[in-house]
């Protein structure tokens, strides 16, 4: 999962990273884990002040984030962003 998310900082540059779903439930054993990967695999002024959290929603973790990628992509803000780097 952190090989993924670094692909995902790199192309995105996110300020945090919300983690749901069951994997939400032992965020001190894969929190860091997952930071140290990012940290180890993607860029480093993209992953230097990356934070990875739980999120509040217990039943559909990746469905908030999804909808802001996909208003993101719609309203063209996300191409600006990529296209700034």
């Amino acid at each position: 999962m952190g090989r993924i998310l670094a692909i995902m900082v790199n192309l995105f540059n996110p300020q945090k990273i919300l983690i749901g779903s069951p994997l939400s439930q032992a965020p001190d054993i894969l929190f860091p884990t997952i930071s140290a990967c990012i940290n180890q695999q993607s860029l480093p002024a993209y992953s230097k002040n990356i934070v990875v959290e739980s999120t509040q929603f217990s039943n559909q973790g990746t469905m908030a984030g999804a909808a802001l990628v996909k208003d993101a992509m719609y309203n063209g803000s996300l191409l600006i962003r990529l296209l700034q780097g």
